[in-house]
């Protein structure tokens, strides 16, 4: 299934890179990509939303403890 989140507090497209790679490599995530002039995280993944969610939210803030992802 496809996801969409909003991602803020990045400070750079390169960091923007770096955190959906991180994403990428969560079990169950088959891909993650962050457009960061838009703030929209879209995240392909067969994990249960709830799950996916707390994921993403921890694996933004062991990146940055300034990102913040929003449904």
């Amino acid at each position: 299934m496809k996801y969409k989140y909003i991602i803020e507090g990045l400070d750079c497209p390169n960091c923007a890179m770096k955190l959906s790679q991180n994403m990428k490599k969560i079990d169950g995530i088959t891909d993650a990509k962050i457009n960061f002039l838009t703030e929209k995280l879209t995240v392909e993944s067969e994990i249960s939303e709830g799950e996916l969610y707390a994921l993403l939210v921890k694996c933004a803030k062991d990146f940055d403890r300034g990102v913040e992802i929003h449904k």
